[in-house]
């Protein structure tokens, strides 16, 4: 079983590969996502929500600091069309090798117009 950091990293490689079928191997069926503009509670219903911003973007990772099943995620939140450059921080819970809860925190003021 992966331990906690592995399995955030993991999940953000796929991200960042635009490959949300293998992100969704490092979430548990019942996963929480909440956020300052959505919250769900399964993995599908998460990436319909991130589809629907019809954005493209990256995760820059600035730290992570892991405290056994808890991971906080420091990054920057690239969007690439338009380009902007969003300071977010994200705390992960993670039960039986899987992202259970998901809480992400950034300035909503920040993000750009849909």
């Amino acid at each position: 079983m992966r331990n906690s950091l592995e399995v955030v990293e993991g999940f953000f490689k796929a991200i960042n590969a635009g490959d949300f079928n293998q992100a969704k191997k490092f979430m548990a069926d019942n996963h929480e996502y909440h956020g300052p503009m959505f919250s769900t509670n399964t993995p599908d219903a998460y990436f319909e929500e991130l589809k629907a911003f019809e954005m493209e973007f990256a995760v820059e990772t600035q730290d992570m600091i892991v405290a056994k099943d808890a991971v906080t995620h420091v990054a920057i939140l690239k969007i690439l069309k338009p380009q902007v450059s969003i300071p977010t921080c994200e705390v992960f819970k993670i039960k039986k090798g899987k992202i259970a809860r998901q809480s992400f925190y950034f300035d909503t003021a920040l993000f750009p117009k849909v």
